[in-house]
């Protein structure tokens, strides 16, 4: 389901859908599809590939979402440079940022996967002695994502990292980039720990690396950066301090800094974008959907300490990324979060940021993720709205109908929070018979499935209703 709906200038206008191609699955019938991991190799055909993102750009498009993260943009299992540019191009030619992922020191490089001299595997099978030097990390050598890193003060590492950007912006019609070092990867090479003593002393060694990665590649681009969306990941919150529980399992799930405020933030080209992990920082459990119905705003919503009220993003510039909604996220792949949505997209409005990112991998034909995607296109236009709003405004235009686009959330909304009233089901049965009927006919066939799967979430009694195709 692809809609075009009208729509001002989004409140949160640098907002985009984080991917990984090979589990962006918008084609149901390949036999290479896969729902799971990261870093996999692409096992789809690969005009799949292509054919996954233009039906993700339409959808984009008739959003009003700025842009698509690809990781994995450049394989040469998927059609490499050929495949990118039918990607790149007809995104541009909709208006939407293609933003590959870049990998500095790890993940791939600026081609991810294949014999490449922009591939990280690549360039250390020429250079092996620029490789990171981590033993802690020589056990992920043979499981994901290649090769070793490579080290970030190594003679040879900012001359390739920066030619490799500037050929990817010149060579891919681009409107941005999604820029990671390796997560939390710290290199022990003498040249690198040598570095160390022009950081400030109490800031985590891993945001040292992130600038020792990240600021080539920004510099490389820097006249380019007023115009394009280039995100760089912390994989942190923006809460000051220590984390008062401890570390987490996974790392990248701590609201904290770990410091008061990172020195990477003034010292890199201040137009390029942080992309803060939002993940944690937002309720581990949202509120029901009943809270916001008719408060876009409830007192509620701030009454978490991994998001204190009054703070505000410390970067220059800044977006927030979400991964419930996904396989990395207690296999939260398959749900309906569009409680996340609402409060991710009002607390990173209110804290100061250009916008919010969520997955884009599941199709809109699953209709969980249609109503994530449509709310998410909501919140990032209007993030201090209500529900009723979104009923109105949006679900208004997908239905046809301001009074039934209202009438779904409530409906939807008292069965998130277990206050369903036997009018309310009987309302869904007859609206569903009534447009059972209509498809029959060839009528209002994606309305259909909007209530038939309500219908189906009720009756199956939870909160989480993982099918959605019909």
């Amino acid at each position: 389901m692809i809609w075009n709906l009208d729509r001002p200038e989004p409140a949160l206008p640098n907002s985009y859908f984080w991917t990984w191609d090979h589990i962006t699955n918008w084609v149901l019938d390949d036999p290479g599809l896969v729902t799971f991991g990261c870093g996999n190799k692409y096992l789809k055909r690969p005009e799949t590939f292509v054919e996954d993102y233009r039906r993700l750009t339409d959808l984009a498009a008739g959003l009003g979402v700025k842009g698509i993260t690809i990781w994995g943009f450049l394989r040469n299992t998927h059609g490499g440079i050929e495949a990118g540019k039918r990607v790149a191009d007809y995104a541009a030619s909709r208006g939407v940022a293609i933003m590959p992922g870049i990998g500095t020191n790890w993940y791939g490089g600026c081609y991810y996967e294949g014999e490449h001299p922009y591939n990280i595997e690549t360039f250390l099978k020429k250079n092996p002695e620029a490789r990171i030097v981590n033993p802690e990390w020589e056990v992920f050598e043979q499981y994901r994502y290649g090769a070793m890193g490579v080290s970030p003060t190594h003679p040879l590492f900012i001359e390739w990292l920066q030619e490799g950007v500037q050929w990817l912006f010149k060579e891919f019609a681009i409107g941005g980039a999604n820029v990671e070092n390796g997560d939390f990867i710290v290199d022990y090479s003498e040249s690198s720990q040598a570095h160390k003593k022009t950081w400030p002393p109490e800031d985590p060694d891993f945001f040292r690396m992130q600038c020792l990665g990240y600021d080539p590649a920004l510099r490389a681009i820097e006249d380019l950066l007023p115009d394009k969306l280039v995100a760089w990941a912390t994989y942190t919150g923006f809460v000051p301090g220590e984390n008062p529980d401890g570390e987490p399992e996974i790392a990248y799930l701590t609201p904290y800094m770990r410091c008061e405020r990172p020195a990477l933030l003034d010292r890199m080209p201040p137009q390029a974008t942080c992309q803060w992990t939002l993940t944690q920082m937002v309720l581990d459990d949202p509120l029901p959907l009943t809270a916001f119905l008719d408060d876009g705003a409830p007192e509620a919503v701030f009454d978490n300490r991994h998001w204190p009220r009054d703070l505000v993003n410390p970067a220059p510039r800044a977006v927030g990324f979400v991964h419930q909604g996904s396989q990395g996220y207690r296999a939260s792949r398959y749900h309906s979060i569009v409680g996340t949505i609402k409060e991710a997209c009002l607390r990173a409005f209110r804290s100061g940021l250009e916008g919010v990112a969520i997955h884009g991998e599941v199709t809109s034909r699953h209709v969980p993720w249609a109503l994530n995607y449509l709310a998410f296109s909501h919140f990032i236009h209007w993030p201090e709205d209500t529900l009723r709003d979104f009923g109105r405004k949006t679900l208004g235009q997908v239905f046809g109908d301001e009074d039934e686009g209202e009438s779904f959330i409530e409906i939807f909304a008292h069965c998130d929070a277990g206050s369903l009233t036997e009018q309310h089901k009987a309302d869904v049965q007859s609206k569903t018979k009534d447009l059972e009927v209509r498809a029959s006919q060839g009528e209002a066939l994606d309305r259909w499935r909007f209530w038939n799967w309500l219908r189906q979430h009720i009756q199956s009694g939870e909160r989480q209703c993982e099918t959605g195709f019909f």
